[in-house]
């Protein structure tokens, strides 16, 4: 009997929000730990990789990841190319795609976005930026998710 009590408590009790998972495809130590602290602090569950590659395996491989900031020039794979490959796949989740670097110049960024990146910011960015930015990321995806929830009546 009691177990069957707890069963139900079990399941009515609310479940913690589930934290968004954030690819941080970053080769710098300093920048990558920066990132996860921010993304940690605002409820973000961040996933840490060092080149390209690696990105692009942990992608593959982890269907829940539906937001990643990658850096142009990481080893490996650049964040480009890690990008253009998200784009072409036919299965998995849509990934919102932020490209963080320090190329600066308007034909970068253009070039960055018409290769399939969502959102692109210069670094070194205000961390408040960057969290607008993923915030604009997590409305997309909800819209994707239920393409209702973002008519007006």
């Amino acid at each position: 009997m009691k177990e069957k009590e707890e069963a139900q408590a079990a399941a009515t009790t609310p479940k913690a929000p589930k934290r968004p998972k954030v690819l941080v495809a970053e080769d710098n130590p300093v920048v990558r730990k920066g990132l996860n602290n921010f993304l940690v602090k605002w409820g973000y569950e961040p996933i840490e990789v060092d080149n390209g590659d690696n990105a692009w395996n942990t992608l593959e491989n982890d269907a829940t990841i539906t937001l990643a900031i990658l850096d142009w020039n990481i080893p490996g794979l650049s964040g480009m190319q890690v990008c253009q490959r998200i784009r072409m796949r036919t299965d998995g989740p849509y990934v919102y795609t932020v490209i963080f670097s320090a190329r600066s110049s308007i034909e970068e960024q253009v070039l960055a976005l018409e290769g399939g990146a969502d959102d692109y910011l210069v670094k070194p960015a205000k961390p408040s930026l960057l969290r607008a930015r993923l915030g604009v990321g997590l409305r997309i995806l909800a819209l994707l998710a239920d393409p209702k929830a973002g008519s007006t009546k």
